[in-house]
């Protein structure tokens, strides 16, 4: 019998049936009960309507430390693990969202996470706070690390002016600050009202975070002396983040923290001493 090796066949035996468990298999497809569930739970009572502010990260847990929120006024839970923190400061009409400081969400949350949360606060604007990774940052332009600018990203064409740059293609986010923008990007696409969005992303020295397979809870680390951002930086960012969405507020961000006291990302000596030409940047 004459066989043709370059007819069409099923996968080698050996492919199917192989005691090997780390062996490519063609023929595995995901049972049902592998999907995870995703339980999202919002608890407080907010006003529908307002601009909504979100701080993330190890930005989100820096930013708050200075912004003066005032009392938590509700939570969001994944799956019975808080993940988001409420906030409705009395010195702005913007409803804070402080989210993924205690834990880091996995992919296949991020879509029902954000959902979930425009559709019961259903923004006016939104502006988030974020970070991206100088190492990772692809650029024309070669930056010494104490020079990195704030990036951002933004919906209708809102431009912001110097010290702020855009983050510039080919770069991109894979986070949940993404998935919030692709969800009011889809949101206003399909409507009459044109809402805005912009995200404030702060340079980071640190590799960019992937997002972990399972949802746990577990204190994600605060930014150390060598990431933490100046006073100064974050005085204008605050700024910003707030204005953007109309929501500016009486008084200044200022640090509160002695666990953040004296260190200053982008300014302090240790940190100039480090960034010599060409570390720590990619360029094309």
């Amino acid at each position: 019998m004459e066989i043709d090796p370059l007819a069409d066949a099923l996968p080698p035996r050996y492919a199917i049936e192989s005691d090997d468990e780390d062996e490519y298999n063609p023929l595995t497809t995901q049972r049902a009960d592998q999907v995870p569930i995703v339980n999202i739970k919002i608890e407080g009572q907010f006003t529908t309507g307002c601009p909504l502010v979100i701080a993330s990260g190890p930005a989100g847990d820096f930013w708050a430390d200075g912004a003066d929120l005032g009392e938590q006024q509700g939570a969001i839970f994944v799956n019975n693990i808080q993940v988001g923190l409420l906030f409705k400061p009395s010195s702005t009409r913007a409803v804070v969202l402080v989210s993924e400081v205690t834990t880091a969400l996995p992919l296949w949350s991020m879509n029902k996470y954000v959902n979930d949360i425009l559709d019961r606060l259903q923004p006016s604007a939104i502006s988030i706070l974020d970070v991206y990774s100088i190492q990772s940052y692809i650029s024309s332009e070669l930056l010494p690390l104490h020079e990195a600018p704030v990036r951002y990203l933004s919906l209708r064409n809102v431009s912001l002016l110097e010290p702020f740059q855009k983050f510039a293609p080919p770069n991109i986010l894979q986070s949940t600050s993404a998935a919030f923008m692709y969800a009011m990007n889809i949101r206003t696409l399909s409507s009459s009202h044109q809402s805005s969005a912009v995200i404030l992303l702060l340079p980071s020295p640190d590799i960019p975070r992937t997002a972990p397979s399972k949802l746990s809870s577990s204190r994600l680390s605060r930014p150390s002396g060598d990431q933490a951002w100046s006073v100064e930086m974050m005085v204008e960012v605050d700024e910003r983040l707030l204005g953007v969405v109309g929501a500016k507020r009486s008084g200044t961000w200022a640090l509160r923290s002695m666990s953040h006291a004296g260190s200053t990302f982008g300014w302090s000596k240790k940190r100039q001493n480090l960034a010599e030409v060409g570390e720590g940047s990619m360029y094309i």
